[in-house]
């Protein structure tokens, strides 16, 4: 029996939003049945106390919990086996990521090596682990990376200069929890980075070979919301109606990408990640409308309804110039709110960029971009982004 037009989509994780929603995490905590919690989070979050808010309501709340403050952007493989050493020798049931990706991310990582053996390296691409990993409840504290209903884990092999993907369903958290207060906490650049994340995200998904349906619904939809509230979200951080809604366009854009998986604009910005630590939302922001271009030619008319959906008019356009008013959207939306406009400007030197293209071949978003990529293509894409 043929098998088209059969589609799947798979949403597991529990969404607990709105302001207010960090009150409920004893609650969600005791469904997973948690007893003694580990906070997975960055120093800056211990700093500003927001991590010891974490550990405060867990307490009130009757849940024992110690916080892990070590993770740093683009968390490493010996960060993960640091962390996984402080779980095995505790006695931790649940996992709380708090943080942005970097953090989430490592969470995740943390969880597999919690009930599996060996390294986190062994399980790079789809469905490597064979016990399922500890329950995870993410409290993402930025509006981009889609990480708390996402199934992949990104992390850095120091030893390579690698990024590499673990990517199973299982992986996923139990429970999200956005609380707009959360994200208010970030800096400027932090909201304008993990804001162009989101959009890229949503774009990605959208053209993706794999887009569906509800993955397109969810797609467009993020863009709507981060074309009407990035700028406002990222010019005040008091914005609560700004910043809930670019909350719900990170969290739909990053369901719709775990179904569809992503194209050549996220294989393009791993390496300058893994090898210049490069902000992952600003290498996206930088590459995203060269990769736009090149996409362009194999469904314009999709790239046009991104284009109406971030409010151009291209009713009395050719076709080909209609598309190209969704690039011009995306580069206005960066210019409005400061983003870098080339990989140089980030530190990224011309003699990398060879290395990067070959790096960025070897990633699975390459397969569901909707046009062919060639190494060729890859490094011409870098070179116009240098």
């Amino acid at each position: 029996m043929s098998r088209i037009g059969v589609t799947k989509f798979y949403v597991p994780t529990k969404i607990v939003k709105g302001m207010g929603a960090l009150e409920q995490l004893g609650t969600e905590a005791k469904l997973l049945k948690a007893k003694n919690t580990l906070i997975v989070t960055g120093p800056n979050l211990v700093k500003i106390g927001v991590a010891d808010k974490i550990r405060d309501l867990l307490k009130s709340d009757g849940i024992e919990s110690e916080i892990f403050s070590e993770v740093m952007p683009d968390p490493t493989v010996k960060l993960v086996e640091k962390g996984t050493e402080i779980i095995k020798n505790g006695n931790f049931d649940v996992i709380i990521g708090l943080g942005g990706g970097s953090n989430i991310d490592a969470a995740k990582a943390m969880s597999v090596m919690a009930n599996n053996p060996g390294s986190i390296i062994d399980y790079e691409g789809a469905d490597k682990f064979t016990n399922p990993p500890m329950p995870i409840i993410a409290i993402p504290t930025t509006a981009g990376t889609g990480s708390e209903v996402t199934y992949s884990s990104v992390i850095t092999d120091t030893d390579r200069n690698y990024k590499f993907v673990v990517w199973s369903s299982l992986l996923v958290p139990k429970v999200a929890i956005l609380d707009p207060r959360m994200p208010a906490t970030a800096p400027k650049m932090v909201r304008v980075a993990a804001g162009m994340d989101a959009l890229t995200h949503a774009i990605e998904s959208y053209v993706s070979k794999n887009a569906n349906t509800y993955t397109e619904t969810l797609a467009l939809s993020a863009i709507k919301l981060i074309e009407e509230n990035l700028r406002q979200s990222v010019a005040d951080s008091h914005n609560a109606t700004a910043i809930t809604n670019m909350q719900i366009a990170a969290n739909m854009a990053g369901m719709a990408f775990t179904n569809t998986r992503l194209g050549i604009v996220h294989a393009l910005a791993l390496p300058p990640s893994a090898m210049f630590h490069v902000p992952h939302g600003l290498a996206n922001a930088i590459l995203l409308p060269h990769g736009m271009e090149f996409n362009l030619i194999a469904n314009p008319k999709k790239f046009i309804n991104i284009a109406k959906t971030m409010g151009e008019h291209v009713e009395s356009m050719r076709l080909m110039d209609a598309a190209m008013s969704a690039v011009d959207a995306v580069i206005e939306l960066a210019d409005d709110i400061g983003t870098p406009v080339t990989l140089e400007s980030v530190g990224v030197t011309r003699e990398s960029l060879p290395k990067m293209a070959e790096d960025a071949m070897k990633s699975g978003h390459i397969a569901v971009n909707p046009r062919e990529v060639t190494y060729d293509d890859a490094l011409r894409i870098l070179e116009k982004a240098f």
